[in-house]
């Protein structure tokens, strides 16, 4: 292993600096950004497939009896509706109801599951779940009784050493079943059509075992998530590469990746959830992922109360092309001129810029005018001669757009 503080690398980081990919650390790791353009990569997605690699994301396995019980527990989302072979989206809430994380949940047999986080967070979950197993923290401040009904086997699945170790590939975009077709037997290709949205199932590629779900973070109504063994890696992603190449498919840096979910009106750690602003889901738009009908998940009292004061709430926006770049972070104004929220993600397009607000009111519609500061609010006295930041006036779009009509390249 790496020693303490040094930046990681995936079983895929040789091959992208091998192939000229523009490298940069990202939540520790090594990882690629862009290899032709970011905006290229984008339009291939949208168009075609690109290939990601997701090494750096942390895969857990839990397992045991008590497996079920132990994810409903920490999780908002309720494990006990889902079958083998089927995932969900939810939370980890700590006690007070803050965000800890958002992750994929995927059952993998009756007692087994896996579970998939941000790398920023990975070493931050690990810890939490291992507590909440070993009995280490109080779980409801008001109810110290409360506890897992017993003990499951928790295993990280990166760790050096582990049996059953994954690493993610992403193959996203609507020639993706195309290309992974062209790798199968016709009974995997048959099996791999009827896989519906959110639906995993094993396949051999190659000879070598893949757990191949139907999710992914770009918005594509079709796209997988490969889970692959780390000594597979390199050759699978070669593999894939070359069955898509006739079809145009390329691989694809974080860039992308990031402008993909940001067009998508996807949240991302630190952004549109928790982070500075300590954004909940409800206020990101994902309620539904918190199941209330549970009688507890650990944060469910506090979140509850929050929901009782409930005044602040993501938009998705569009600026026209032509526009000053906005970042996150920029101040977000009414058509009066006051100061009504902050910018959590924006990124340019090819029909202009498309990003995420965080909005200090609920309920505004689609349609509603709003400027964007480009560049910032001037230190001390402002006076005569003062040069103010610029505005850069767009207006609010759907909070998610139907994934059947994303913008295809050349498209409005």
């Amino acid at each position: 292993p790496p020693p303490p503080g040094a930046t990681k690398t995936t079983p895929l980081t040789g091959w992208h600096r091998e192939h000229g990919a523009k490298m940069a650390e990202f939540a520790g790791y090594e990882m690629p950004l862009w290899y032709t353009s970011a905006r290229e990569e984008h339009q291939a997605v949208r168009q075609r497939a690109g290939l990601f690699d997701l090494g750096h994301m942390g895969c857990f396995q839990v397992a045991g009896r008590y497996a079920e019980a132990f994810l409903n527990l920490v999780t908002t989302n309720y494990a006990g509706w889902l079958h083998p072979g089927q995932s969900q989206y939810g939370f980890l809430l700590d006690p007070e109801g803050r965000v800890i994380d958002d992750l994929m949940v995927y059952r993998l047999g009756k007692e087994k599951f896996l579970l998939v986080v941000n790398a920023a967070n990975e070493a931050k979950d690990w810890n939490w779940l291992c507590a909440v197993n070993s009995g280490e923290v109080l779980l409801d401040p008001n109810r110290p009784w409360i506890a897992p009904e017993g003990e499951v086997e928790l295993v990280d699945l990166k760790a050096q050493g582990a049996a059953d170790g994954r690493v993610d590939l992403a193959l996203q975009g609507p020639a993706s079943r195309e290309v992974l077709s062209r790798l199968l037997p016709p009974r995997d290709q048959r099996r791999l059509r009827a896989l519906r949205r959110t639906e995993l199932l094993e396949l051999s590629i190659s000879g070598k075992e893949v757990l191949c779900a139907r999710t992914g973070y770009t918005g594509e109504p079709l796209g997988y998530e490969l889970y692959v063994y780390p000594q597979d890696a390199v050759e699978l992603w070669e593999l894939i590469l070359d069955a898509g190449k006739p079809l145009g498919v390329i691989p694809c840096g974080l860039a992308a990746r990031d402008s993909l979910r940001t067009e998508a009106g996807l949240p991302l750690y630190g952004h549109e959830l928790a982070g500075e602003l300590s954004i909940g889901p409800h206020e990101a738009g994902f309620a539904p992922y918190v199941k209330l009908h549970k009688p507890f998940f650990v944060g469910r009292g506090a979140y509850l109360e929050a929901l009782q004061d409930w005044k602040r709430e993501v938009v998705r926006f569009r600026i026209p092309a032509g526009a000053r770049p906005v970042r996150a972070g920029a101040g977000v104004v009414d058509r009066t001129g006051r100061l009504v929220g902050r910018v959590t993600s924006c990124v340019a397009l090819e029909a202009g810029q498309v990003g995420l607000a965080l909005l200090w009111q609920r309920g505004v519609q689609v349609g509603t005018p709003l400027g964007f500061l480009v560049g910032d609010l001037p230190a001390g006295e402002i006076k005569l001669g003062t040069r103010l930041p610029l505005l850069a006036w767009g207006e609010v779009v759907p909070r998610f757009p139907d994934r059947r009509l994303l913008p295809r390249p050349g498209e409005d």
